[in-house]
């Protein structure tokens, strides 16, 4: 598939609001790597990078190109209202299905049935309901163009203490079509994890990392005299 450098731009300063917006390094081939299907992605970049708006500017080029649905995997649903909103502004249509809206789980349910929605948030453990998957996902997971792991490290053996349910993600990854575009983000991976999750992810894992230093944190020892 093209990929729109023009349009992505668009989408961009629409999302952030600013028409002076540029992308970071790294943003944009990533985004483009999805747009064209080449491989699958794991993209390491620290908090606040903008690892949402890669693949909210991605779903939304394929849906202008007549592709399906983005399926997003996240344990911190709650803490992405500001990111939805930006998607909103690119005209993204994003709906959330976890523990906090079950009210809402209906009309989420048929959303993704009648295809209008764009990207599903989805919690790891509304996931890993039966009914759910068998009833819902079943039907549309030939159509999904892109699937998206948000805080990958906790698929990995190192890492999946945090929310047991990701376990589960690494054997629906075994299942999916090789050709299916898969991102998968983090702001945490030290070597062990990133070998860990080459090999759930792959074949053909593409990392892409970037600087994870953060200049407003910083460590400080203090020595503590004797006990008097």
């Amino acid at each position: 598939m093209h990929y729109d450098s023009r349009r992505a731009l668009e989408l961009l300063k629409a999302g952030t609001g600013r028409l002076d917006a540029r992308f970071r390094e790294g943003q944009e081939e990533a985004i483009r790597l999805l747009v064209e299907g080449r491989r699958r992605q794991l993209l390491v970049q620290k908090t606040g990078w903008g690892k949402s708006f890669v693949y909210f500017i991605a779903t939304q080029l394929l849906r202008e190109a007549g592709l399906g649905p983005t399926l997003l995997v996240s344990p911190l649903l709650a803490l992405m209202r500001n990111q939805i909103a930006a998607a909103e502004r690119m005209g993204v249509r994003a709906k959330t299905i976890n523990s906090d809206n079950q009210e809402d789980w209906d009309s989420v349910e048929e959303a993704i049935r009648t295809d209008t929605v764009d990207i599903v948030l989805i919690s790891p453990e509304r996931l890993a309901n039966e009914r759910f998957r068998d009833e819902v996902l079943a039907e549309v997971a030939q159509h999904i163009a892109l699937l998206v792991i948000d805080e990958a490290h906790c698929i990995s053996d190192w890492g999946h203490d945090f929310r047991p349910h990701y376990r589960l993600i690494e054997r629906i990854v075994r299942i999916l079509p090789p050709n299916l575009r898969l991102l998968a983000t983090t702001a945490t991976a030290n070597a062990r994890v990133m070998e860990d999750l080459e090999v759930i992810l792959g074949p053909g894992l593409q990392v892409l990392r970037g600087d994870l230093s953060r200049p407003s944190l910083a460590l400080q020892t203090i020595r503590m005299g004797g006990a008097g």
